[in-house]
């Protein structure tokens, strides 16, 4: 095959490193900010306005945010 020199396997303190780093942004930033679309698109479509979809949109984002942070981050 070829070399395989530069793909040598993380380890175990580079994966912890690389875990920590992906959940921290994905529960972090990725869930609120889904939700909060989510709401934003769901306020649209029952005809309430953008911006109550605005408004909507972020107290969701701020609700998941703290609802992750309490009871998720480890």
């Amino acid at each position: 095959m070829g070399n395989d020199a530069g793909n040598a396997p993380l380890d175990e303190e580079e994966n912890r490193k690389t875990y920590e780093a992906v959940m921290g942004f994905s529960s972090e930033v990725g869930v609120p900010f889904s939700l909060a679309l989510t709401m934003f698109f769901v306020m649209l479509v029952m005809a309430n306005g953008w911006l109550m979809g605005l408004i909507a949109g972020a107290a969701t984002y701020l609700f998941a945010y703290f609802v992750v942070k309490a009871f998720f981050s480890h």
